[in-house]
């Protein structure tokens, strides 16, 4: 866990100090800095962007709330069995109540895990499409976070269809299904819009 947030704190660190530097150049006044347009090409400029980001932003937010929806529900299996083996291993409870948990757990892998194996490539479908409508040009999160997702869904796939050699099997097993990458996937996905937004 402590890697993840060290990690997440060098994009970040790697996103906004650049920026900063380039602003305070600008406040200082910078002869390479001037702007030589008008201020009414400018505004005219800003205007007609204006109006064809307004334009382009409802097919944007359709296809990315589709697709952030999708994999919420998809992977509402594995939230809940992360939950389960925390609440096993933090929390002091009694037998009863571990294999109480335990026979939970099961019962909702058994019947939501077929709802994990076919939203989550449909999510990625509709995630590649608000990445194709975007232009993001503040921060290459997003585009990692499209990255791991694409990653963790061909993992998923290649344990489901046994397409990997059984020497690697274990290894895609234990990525896919690692606490931490799942928490980096979520964690450069909500830091990458959040920088966006």
């Amino acid at each position: 866990m402590i890697r993840i947030i060290l990690i997440s704190m060098v994009f970040l660190i790697v996103q906004v100090v650049p920026s900063l530097l380039l602003a305070g150049n600008r406040q200082k006044g910078d002869t390479h800095y001037t702007q030589r347009e008008s201020r009414k090409e400018r505004n005219d400029h800003d205007e007609n962007h204006r109006r064809v980001e307004e334009k382009d932003s409802e097919g944007n937010e359709l296809t990315g709330q589709a697709a952030a929806w999708l994999l919420v529900s998809a992977n509402l299996t594995v939230l809940f069995s992360l939950l389960v083996k925390g609440a096993n291993r933090f929390f002091p409870l009694k037998p009863q109540t571990k294999s109480l948990i335990k026979a939970f757990n099961q019962a909702q892998k058994k019947y939501l895990m077929r709802f994990h194996f076919v939203l989550n490539p449909i999510a990625l479908c509709l995630a590649f499409f608000h990445f194709l409508l975007s232009s993001c040009r503040s921060s290459p999160l997003p585009e990692w976070g499209l990255l791991l997702v694409t990653a963790m869904v061909v993992l998923g796939l290649m344990l489901k269809f046994r397409a990997s050699p059984k020497s690697m099997r274990r290894g895609v097993y234990r990525i896919h299904t690692s606490s931490a990458a799942f928490s980096a996937v979520i964690l450069v996905l909500v830091v990458g819009h959040l920088m966006v937004d």
